[in-house]
């Protein structure tokens, strides 16, 4: 995109603090905010959030993966828990209230809930401490996805066609934000 979109301010404030606060507000604690290329600039983002803590992704260009593994890495190092909030910072209308849903339907006979929207399932979703090796063991630039689909008996779908916007390139973000960050070229 030419630019850090995780600091494209979306009603008041930065994609990366919003998603950052929703994760907080919707029970998750504590929150691991992975951060890649740029990680000097998106950091102070999220200064002040309780709960919230940065790991840096060292291979971040080997694709998001490798942004997967660091954070469940860095998630179960910090605290033992049942399960993982997979959330991602370009998902604009994703928030509080959406988590929350997810949260919910999680749970003993229930242990992998993914968001369902256009025909799809894919993240946030919430996945049981069991799932977590094999989703650090994903390689390339492919997120749980296909990982999810792939296992799509297993997984109990909450409809939440708010995690179908996302953002991409600069037009997809033309409708929602105005840029925190400017090239200074």
């Amino acid at each position: 995109m030419g630019f850090p979109k995780q600091l494209i301010v979306h009603e008041g404030e930065p994609l990366v603090r919003r998603i950052a606060r929703a994760a907080v507000e919707a029970g998750a604690t504590p929150v691991v905010v992975v951060l890649g290329s740029n990680a000097e600039m998106i950091a102070p983002a999220l200064s002040g959030l309780p709960s919230v803590t940065t790991v840096v992704n060292e291979k971040w260009e080997t694709g998001l993966s490798s942004s997967l593994a660091a954070g469940l890495t860095a998630l179960f190092e910090a605290a033992p828990c049942d399960a993982v909030l997979v959330t991602l910072a370009d998902q604009p209308r994703v928030d509080s209230a959406a988590l929350k849903r997810l949260v919910a339907a999680f749970g003993s006979e229930r242990r992998i809930v993914a968001s369902a929207y256009d025909e799809t399932m894919g993240v946030p979703a919430v996945f049981g401490r069991e799932h977590v090796d094999a989703l650090k063991g994903l390689t390339g630039d492919a997120g749980a996805g296909a990982w999810l689909r792939d296992r799509a008996g297993e997984v109990t779908c909450v409809p939440l066609q708010a995690a179908a916007i996302d953002i991409d390139t600069p037009s997809d973000a033309a409708p929602i934000a105005k840029l925190a960050w400017r090239s200074s070229t």
